[in-house]
């Protein structure tokens, strides 16, 4: 009961702050905005029917349609708006938790408590956890019922976003707590956490433009180098794929046509192999390794901050 009370007491702090109610108000916009577009056996018409784009792979008698929609639902609103707008507000939400909790007079009422320092820690942890999974629910829960009930696609796999958006924020706000206990300074835990997901993109990124360019030698020294590197860190960027994976959606650049008449050669050329590595990225994505080594890694931060917690003076 008295770690329940310190998640609540986490929540509230994070619930009671003016942004908290922007994202739920953000997040029925959209919402509402999707409300406006529909499909129908033409394409799309938008403001209930005011105006109309012809395009027979967004018709409601097209095989594609659900694929499609599922692609928009991950690439747009779970990628863009979740996984990074939603992740940078929620850090900012949240980067006070635990400088907050070590301020002078706090602390000192917290801790009189008989209640272990590592029962607080993941208590306060906790509490911020439940903050953004009840902002992942509201958002998924609202962008859910209007894909089923105005454009009538109900795409189920979509609902496996709001783990996946509470995991990929567990590994940056793991980083943010290592920071807040370090610093004891929310502002700096926030910028260095920013740097820190930085750090993570490049990583990523790196190995990605390694692998798939065909004329580097995938048992290189750098390859290997940064495929190292990879394995070691919290792998935020597999988790859009993740999320395509399990909702079963279309890749954006397979709902992009070339055509042979309005693309120059060279160009067509390279947007192929573009498009053939990042198949291959997303083929070589898998989803129990990457989410295992990315929570092993997530767990070393956090046991680094929970030492430093409890070996600091009040």
């Amino acid at each position: 009961m008295q770690i329940w009370a310190i998640i609540v007491d986490s929540f509230r702090d994070a619930i009671y702050r003016k942004i908290f109610w922007i994202m739920l108000f953000i997040g029925v916009v959209i919402a509402a905005t999707m409300a406006c577009i529909g499909f129908d056996e033409k394409g799309v018409n938008v403001l209930f029917g005011a105006w109309t784009y012809e395009a027979q792979e967004w018709s409601i008698a097209s095989d594609e349609l659900r694929a499609n929609v599922a692609a928009v639902a991950v690439e747009v609103l779970a990628d863009t708006y979740l996984g990074w707008i939603g992740m940078i507000v929620a850090l900012v939400a949240t980067a006070a938790t635990f400088p907050s909790l070590m301020a002078p007079g706090h602390i000192d009422i917290v801790a009189s408590k008989p209640l272990s320092r590592h029962m607080l820690f993941v208590g306060r942890y906790l509490g911020a956890m439940v903050f953004v999974l009840l902002q992942a629910v509201v958002f998924v829960g609202l962008t859910f019922c209007v894909m089923g009930l105005r454009w009538h696609v109900w795409v189920w796999g979509y609902l496996w976003v709001v783990p996946l958006m509470l995991l990929l924020f567990s590994y940056l706000f793991a980083f943010c707590a290592l920071f807040g206990v370090w610093t004891q300074r929310s502002m700096t835990a926030l910028m260095l956490t920013m740097v820190a997901w930085f750090f993570l993109f490049t990583v990523q990124t790196g190995h990605a433009l390694l692998v798939t360019q065909p004329e580097i030698d995938p048992s290189g020294r750098w390859t290997r180098m940064m495929a190292v590197a990879r394995w070691a860190v919290p792998k935020t960027q597999d988790i859009p794929i993740i999320a395509s994976k399990l909702v079963g959606a279309n890749m954006f650049v397979d709902m992009i046509p070339v055509n042979a008449h309005q693309m120059p050669e060279h160009e067509r050329e390279g947007f192929k192999q573009a498009v053939k590595g990042h198949k291959r990225i997303v083929a070589a994505v898998d989803p129990l390794t990457s989410i295992t080594s990315s929570l092993a890694a997530e767990a070393v931060i956090l046991l680094l901050a929970m030492w430093r917690f409890n070996r600091r003076d009040f």
